[in-house]
């Protein structure tokens, strides 16, 4: 009986034709998901807050229907440009796409957050990042160069004598300020630049320079007091300090990354045609 009932066209017809009707609403179900757009909760949330940070108020519902449109309309755009392959072998998009990698391993190296321990250890490693800088306290007396070669070495030598005599240097009129306190180095290049800045550097306590160049002209100095660069206390740079471990954390994540995706991935290489 069994095999009869096995062995029946009639069975095997309804069987096929059920298979077929699955197979159907099946593929029928997976096109109109294709054809599906899918505003969440969510993304309706989103469009409301923006509408509300753009507007600061409330938006009414028609402008909310038609944020919702108009990003339904931009997903059908997405969706039917990948469907007639426009996303390939575009620099642009591709361009995009790694931006968005790179953006997803930063994002993941930065869920770790060091101990005070570790970020404290770091900051001793580190602690030529975080030096206070160097300042100098010193006066100056300007000698202004726009005279003649022998008028020049003429005042210079004026001054000279002044000083082995033990009196204080005479300069020529200026804007400068005589006396400057606790300023870095950088400043000081900025405003007579790197030349006379360097020189700074090598001038003895309370003791009148020879005179030295500056972008104005020429200068007798005296520094009176020299502070070196020393690091700044950890509290005080604490903020600076994790965002650079925070950094150099998602510099090695995605270094040992690009590396096992370099192992992971064979690289084969067709140079052109007379290329060695």
């Amino acid at each position: 009986m069994l095999k009869r009932i096995i062995r029946d066209p009639l069975l095997h017809f309804l069987l096929l034709s059920a298979t077929i009707l699955l197979v159907y609403q099946w593929r029928n179900q997976q096109q109109n998901d294709d054809y599906m757009i899918v505003v969440s909760e969510g993304r309706v949330q989103q469009l409301k807050n923006d509408i509300v940070d753009r507007k600061q108020r409330q938006p009414v519902a028609q402008e909310l229907d038609i944020a919702i449109q108009s990003y339904a309309l931009n997903e059908i755009y997405l969706k039917e440009a990948r469907e007639l392959g426009l996303n390939k072998g575009d620099r642009v998009i591709d361009r995009r796409l790694r931006q968005k990698m790179e953006y997803l391993l930063e994002e993941m190296a930065l869920v770790q957050s060091p101990s005070e321990q570790e970020l404290k250890a770091y900051y001793q490693e580190h602690s030529d990042r975080y030096l206070a800088e160097e300042t100098y306290s010193f006066s100056q007396v300007y000698i202004s160069i726009d005279r003649s070669e022998q008028e020049l070495n003429n005042a210079l030598k004026q001054q000279q004598q002044r000083i082995a005599q033990g009196l204080l240097p005479q300069g020529d009129a200026s804007m400068l300020t005589k006396q400057f306190e606790q300023r870095s180095s950088a400043q000081i290049q900025r405003q007579f630049g790197a030349q006379f800045s360097d020189k700074l550097k090598q001038l003895p306590l309370n003791t009148w320079s020879q005179a030295i160049d500056s972008g104005y002209g020429k200068h007798f100095v005296m520094v009176r007091e020299h502070t070196p660069a020393a690091p700044r206390d950890y509290e005080t740079v604490k903020e600076t300090v994790l965002y650079d471990w925070q950094y150099d954390m998602a510099q090695s994540f995605k270094q040992a990354y690009e590396s096992e995706l370099l192992e992971r991935y064979q690289i084969n290489i067709e140079k052109p045609q007379g290329d060695s």
